[in-house]
């Protein structure tokens, strides 16, 4: 299944050390066989992040994300998604 992450946060957070935190954590999910990033995308100066997953689980999913937003203090929320392209 696809998911749709939405991340928000409060306050500054430097481009560089998201973007870095992110790639991170894309790495970990993966390796730990929870999920695969698919698509992300940052609108900094709107403080939110998207995501896209690709996973069976999605409760190993939730509960990684829950990890990360206590030690980041990003805002996080996942949806099942149907991906599919214009014609």
């Amino acid at each position: 299944m696809f998911i749709m992450g939405l991340n928000t946060w409060k306050g500054d957070m430097p481009k560089k050390a998201l973007i870095f935190r992110s790639l991170q954590f894309a790495d970990s999910v993966k390796e730990q066989g929870i999920a695969e990033l698919q698509e992300a995308f940052l609108a900094h100066d709107e403080k939110q992040l998207w995501c896209t997953w690709k996973t069976e689980n999605l409760e190993a999913l939730q509960a990684a994300f829950d990890e990360m937003n206590k030690q980041t203090g990003l805002v996080s929320q996942l949806l099942v998604a149907e991906k599919y392209y214009p014609k």
